[in-house]
């Protein structure tokens, strides 16, 4: 086995197939680029992956693609971690349907405990409402979370700097939908799909489609033809996280669709289940279970479920 780092800069396509990818000259000055024979190529380069351009390059289409603007902002930062929040790992605050899923009640943050004796903080905000740099107003935004978060603001020394990230839309790549792709080729990760980060998906997405490829694999499929039964696999469960993640963020003003079919009754439906997944375990364990892309969104729909989450609203 042979690893080797260097910049692709094109595929090398024969007879309808990816054979082989093409890279720049080594930076020392080395020569030129090399080219590297490949039974399968596999696209992991993330959300601005050139793919697609190489493919126009060579004559063919480029995917399809779906997109959601949410105008995303979220900032991190590390604090000193000592017993003041005792056994606890990871926290999670966010605007629920009381607020209409607005900052008013609460500020959308988490923090998790990390390698080095620190927390890692990160707050998030749409549109006018995303944080920024300054130390202060991050420690502010911080204290209008819940407890434990406020409580690392309170008690904890903040390590260099906040660091700021923008993230505008959600998009996915939909290679289905195309008549032709070359065969011996296929796409992972951010590459195939990359949605508001907001919700923590981004690992578990890529992990399940590297499980796709991995069974798609298995199968023995054809060297020759395109890896449409790959494809099939990965963008179900794209499906998932795209159907919970664009549902989420369609409830936030700014954003304006597209809207899928039945949105309001939808919605409603998703909210009262928000409501009582706080207050029952059982409903909690089905709601966090799909959040988590441990069950698809379809869980939720079981008549049980909805009848179970019912009586505890009624019963408040």
């Amino acid at each position: 086995m042979r690893f080797s780092q260097a910049q692709v800069t094109d595929l090398v396509l024969r007879d309808g197939r990816a054979v082989g990818v093409a890279t720049a000259a080594p930076e020392s000055g080395g020569g030129a680029g090399e080219t590297f024979d490949a039974d399968l190529v596999v696209d992991a380069m993330g959300r601005n992956s050139p793919l697609e351009d190489w493919l126009v390059r060579h004559g063919w289409d480029k995917a399809p693609v779906d997109s959601m603007r949410v105008d995303l902002g979220y900032a991190t930062a590390a604090f000193h971690r000592g017993d003041e929040l005792g056994s606890t790992v990871i926290a999670h605050s966010s605007p629920g349907p009381a607020s209409g899923y607005q900052p008013t009640l609460t500020e959308p943050g988490a923090l998790a405990a990390v390698e080095g004796g620190r927390w890692s903080v990160v707050l998030a905000g749409y549109a006018d409402h995303r944080p920024g740099p300054d130390r202060e107003e991050f420690l502010r935004r911080m204290r209008r979370c819940v407890a434990p978060i406020r409580t690392v603001a309170d008690t904890s020394e903040m390590i260099g700097d906040v660091r700021t990230y923008r993230f505008v839309e959600s998009r996915r790549r939909v290679h289905s939908r195309l008549s032709r792709f070359p065969g011996g080729l296929v796409v992972v990760g951010d590459a195939l799909a990359s949605v508001n980060p907001v919700y923590g998906q981004g690992l578990t997405l890529s992990a399940l489609t590297a499980n796709a490829l991995g069974a798609h694999l298995r199968s023995a499929p054809s060297p020759q033809g395109p890896a449409w039964d790959y494809f099939r696999l990965a963008e179900a469960v794209v499906d998932g996280a795209w159907q919970l993640s664009t549902a989420a963020d369609l409830a936030q003003p700014h954003v304006t669709g597209p809207y899928p079919r039945g949105y309001r009754v939808q919605k409603w439906v998703a909210d009262k289940l928000t409501e009582a997944s706080v207050l029952d375990p059982v409903v909690n364990e089905r709601y966090m279970g799909v959040v988590n892309m441990q069950l698809p969104p379809k869980a939720l729909t079981d008549v049980r479920l909805l009848v179970r989450a019912a009586r505890v609203l009624i019963s408040g």
